[in-house]
C-alpha cells in the first residue's frame, strides 16, 4: 500500500484531517459577512463629490443672491417681489443658504440617507414657493435656486444605498420630482409669456404716460385717436376685433411709413381690400396677427373686454389740474370747511363743492367735486362687438 504526502494525485489539493476541514468551513462562512460590513462601512464614508458640489455651488449662489448682485440677470417682476420676502423674519435667501450649507455637510459625510429626507423635506418646500410664484409672478433667481433643489435631491437619492431604500424601490417614481417638474413648466411658461411685450403700432411704447389698446373698427377708438394722435405722450397698441382689422392695421402701417399721421392712415385704411388666396398667409400678416393677438392678450389679462383701453402709469396730469381748478372755485378753505368735524384732518378733507351744485341735473347722488366724469363716452368689444 502506497501513502502520498504530497498534493492529491487527482484534485491538486493538500491532504487535510477532518478537523481542519472543519475549522476551514467556519472560516469560509463566516469571512463573506464580515468583507460586506468592512464593505458597507467603507462605503457609509465615502464623501458623496457630486451632491457636495451641487450644494456648495448653490449655497454660494444663496449668498451671493442675498447680498444684492451686481449682475442683473432676472427678467421678470418677481425677483423684486421675492427678494425681501420672509418666513419668521428669515429671508429666503439665508433660508436657502443654511440649507445648502446642512446638505453639503451630510455629503461629506457620506450621510446618503440623511441627505435624501433633507433635501426631500427642502424640495417640498420648494413646491410650495414655486406655487405661489405660479400664482403671483415667477422669479428667475428663485427657479435657479429650485433646480439646484432637485438636483441635490436626485444626487442624495441615487446614492442612497439600496439596502436603506429596499429592493423594489429602485423602480419606484417620486411624487414629489413630478409635482416640481409640473410646477416649474409651468413658472417657465410665465417667464417666458412675461418676455412678449406688447407692440405699439405708434409711439414710444413703455416710455409713454399714456397707452392706449384699440381696435380700428371701433368709432370710440377712432375717435380716441383723433383726439390723442399728436398732442400728448400716447403709445397706440392695435388689437383685432375681427380678420378685417388685422388687414387694416397692416395698411395703417405702410401709410404711416410714408409719413401720414395715426389718424389720417387710421381713416385711409377702413375701406382696404382684403387679401385673397394664400395672400392672407404670408409670413408678414401672421407675424402681424400675432403681434395683435399679444396686444389684445395683455388686455383680457387685465380684466378687460373691450376697447379704447387705457393704461396710465403714474398720476394723470389733468386730475390734479382739475383739482387745483375746483379748490380755487370753491368758496372757503379747506380748513374751514372741516372746522369744528373732531378727527378728520384738514389736509385729508376733499373739496366740497356749494350745495346748490352737489348734484347735477340727470347725475343724482354724483360728487361734482370728482375731477373726472366717470361716465364711459363710448367702447366696443366682448358683449358689443365692433361693427
Amino acid at each position: 500500500m502506497l501513502y502520498f504526502c504530497g498534493p492529491d494525485s487527482l484534485s491538486g489539493t493538500p491532504q487535510i484531517t477532518p478537523a481542519e476541514q472543519s475549522r476551514q468551513h467556519r472560516r469560509d462562512t463566516s469571512a463573506p459577512h464580515s468583507h460586506t460590513h468592512r464593505c458597507f462601512m467603507k462605503q457609509s464614508r465615502e464623501i458623496l463629490t457630486g451632491s457636495l458640489c451641487v450644494t456648495l455651488l448653490a449655497a454660494a449662489f444663496c449668498v451671493w443672491s442675498a447680498f444684492g448682485n451686481d449682475v442683473n440677470f432676472c427678467v421678470t417682476a418677481g425677483c423684486s417681489l421675492y427678494q425681501d420676502f420672509t418666513v419668521g423674519g428669515v429671508s429666503l435667501w439665508w433660508l436657502g443658504t443654511g440649507t445648502f450649507a446642512l446638505l453639503a455637510l451630510l455629503a461629506l459625510l457620506g450621510a446618503a440617507a440623511a441627505g435624501r429626507l433633507l433635501a426631500g423635506l427642502a424640495l417640498l418646500g420648494d413646491i410650495c414657493l414655486l406655487l405661489l410664484m405660479a400664482l403671483t409672478a415667477p422669479c428667475v433667481s428663485c427657479l435657479v435656486v429650485a433646480v439646484f433643489f432637485v438636483l441635490s435631491y436626485l444626487g442624495f437619492r441615487q446614492a442612497e444605498p439600496a439596502q436603506a431604500r429596499g429592493r423594489d424601490s429602485h423602480g419606484r417614481r417620486s411624487v414629489l420630482l413630478w409635482i416640481w417638474v409640473l410646477l416649474f413648466t409651468v413658472n417657465v411658461g410665465a417667464v417666458a409669456r412675461s418676455q412678449t411685450e406688447v407692440w405699439p403700432i405708434m409711439g414710444v411704447g413703455d416710455e409713454a404716460t399714456v397707452r392706449m389698446f384699440f381696435s380700428p373698427s371701433c368709432p370710440s377708438c377712432r375717435e380716441g385717436i383723433n383726439i390723442l394722435s399728436g398732442h400728448v405722450d400716447v403709445a397706440f397698441y392695435p388689437l383685432a376685433e375681427n380678420d378685417n382689422d388685422v388687414y387694416k392695421v397692416a395698411q395703417m402701417r405702410r401709410l404711416l411709413d410714408a409719413g401720414m399721421n395715426l389718424a389720417e392712415a387710421l381713416a385711409q385704411s377702413q375701406n382696404v381690400a382684403v387679401p385673397r388666396g394664400l395672400a392672407s398667409l404670408s409670413p408678414d400678416l401672421l407675424w402681424l396677427r400675432f403681434k395683435m393677438l399679444r396686444n389684445k392678450a395683455h388686455v383680457f389679462s387685465a380684466g378687460a373686454q373691450t376697447v379704447p383701453f387705457f393704461e396710465y402709469h403714474g398720476l394723470p396730469a389733468m386730475l390734479v389740474k382739475q383739482q387745483e381748478r375746483g379748490q380755487r372755485q370753491s368758496p372757503g378753505s379747506v380748513s374751514d370747511q372741516t372746522e369744528g368735524r373732531p378727527g378728520v384732518p384738514a389736509a385729508q378733507s376733499p373739496v366740497l363743492p356749494p350745495s346748490d351744485q352737489a348734484y347735477p341735473t340727470g347725475q343724482a347722488g354724483q360728487d361734482a367735486g370728482l375731477p373726472l366724469d366717470p361716465q364711459v363716452a363710448g367702447q366696443c368689444g366682448g358683449p358689443t362687438p365692433c361693427p
